[in-house]
């Protein structure tokens, strides 16, 4: 028997059980299961965080923090054309644990393919709109890396890229503000807040310029329950959105325009709504735009176990409606070191207006502001190995 036939059956004794081998008639179905299990690929990432933070004086005076940040694994899999993909994310004691996406996927045609379950919104600059860890304001008003419950079609049509999606709701309950996608949450029955997404519909058509350049639009459009009042509101989005490389540089810009109509009961505010996510709930302006700009320049220091040394400056500006409101402001300059699967990001973050940045008010800092309307600044780096 060689190497490999023993380890199969020797994976099927372990996963399967051993009356499998009792009845020789069973010897196909055997094989059809270890070569099921022969395509389950496992995935996962850990990463480390070391922080100083300039308004915490606690943490500055003893040197920042070096902290554990997050455990991540996945499996990948793919048996008669339906494959499976899914992650479950542990975060530091702050942000607990919850699933990242969890969706089953086949192929409708050589160059259509069709996803069902929580997977990633179609919107805007993709797969990421940021090089650095923290993120940009897109990501927490819930236009970037966001990922909700329905279906989606993926489809390649010679330079274009189309995605068209329905999600029935976010990747959590409405009321759960412990979910790894930011989304509009409400209070639940004791609470003021009471809008809920659903019905959300999105539509994203990117025209490759050349094969280093793309432009793109999205469009988003869902309801917006409110529990209270019964009523459905409406929530709108419009995104218009650039990448290149060229050569050394890249650039990533997008402009974003967003109004949540909501249908709230009297006395409670229509120029704000809420957000939750990794169990925290912030108000944010109801309309607004967003601009970005990213630009990275790939150094030419390679080589040994070094594969990339990149550096970047993302600028994030969300410019909100009611004028009475603050504007936020976001901009990270960064470098990326790359050695095999360890990436290493260090990071050098200003904001201002911005929740969790600062020790203002986080609650209210996409929407009034978080009240001292100045520049907070935080020094990370990230030690993320991904597998």
């Amino acid at each position: 028997m060689s190497n490999a036939t023993f380890s199969r059956a020797l994976l099927a004794t372990l996963l399967i059980g051993p009356q499998a081998f009792a009845d020789t008639h069973e010897t196909n179905s055997l094989e059809q299961r270890v070569t099921a299990l022969e395509s389950v690929r496992l995935t996962g990432g850990f990463r480390l965080n070391y922080t100083y933070k300039d308004w915490n004086e606690a943490q500055t005076e003893r040197g920042g923090d070096f902290t554990y940040n997050q455990i991540n694994l996945g499996i990948e899999a793919e048996h008669q054309g339906v494959r499976l993909s899914s992650q479950y994310r542990w975060y530091d004691s702050g942000n607990g644990a919850m699933v990242h996406h969890m969706y089953f996927a086949t192929d409708a045609s050589d160059n259509t393919e069709v996803q069902v379950g929580i997977t990633k919104v179609p919107f805007g600059i993709l797969p990421y709109e940021s090089h650095s860890y923290w993120g940009d304001a897109t990501l927490y008003l819930g236009f970037n890396d966001d990922y909700d419950s329905g279906i989606k079609v993926l489809s390649k049509q010679g330079k274009w890229d189309l995605q068209l999606a329905y999600f029935a709701s976010g990747d959590a309950a409405p009321t759960d503000a412990q979910r790894f996608s930011f989304d509009v949450v409400s209070d639940g029955d004791a609470g003021v807040q009471q809008n809920q997404e659903t019905h959300q519909f999105n539509l994203r058509a990117a025209y490759a310029l050349s094969e280093q350049a793309e432009a793109g639009v999205s469009l988003q459009y869902g309801g917006l329950y409110n529990e209270t009042t019964g009523k459905m509101g409406n929530a709108q989005a419009l995104a218009l959105h650039y990448t290149a490389t060229y050569g050394t540089f890249g650039v990533q810009s997008e402009a974003v325009r967003y109004s949540y109509n909501a249908e709230n009961a009297d006395g409670v505010s229509d120029d704000t709504i809420q957000m939750g996510g990794f169990g925290a709930r912030y108000m944010a302006a109801a309309q607004a735009n967003v601009y970005v700009l990213n630009l990275s320049y790939d150094l030419p220091w390679k080589g040994g176990i070094v594969n990339q040394v990149q550096l970047y400056n993302d600028y994030n500006l969300l410019d909100k409606n009611k004028e009475a409101f603050r504007d936020s402001q976001i901009n990270t300059l960064g470098v990326l070191v790359v050695t095999g699967n360890l990436y290493t990001n260090f990071d050098v973050t200003s904001a201002k207006n911005v929740p969790f940045i600062g020790a203002g008010d986080y609650t209210k800092a996409f929407a009034e502001g978080d009240g001292e309307n100045g520049w907070q600044t935080f020094f990370n780096v990230q030690f993320g190995y991904y597998f």
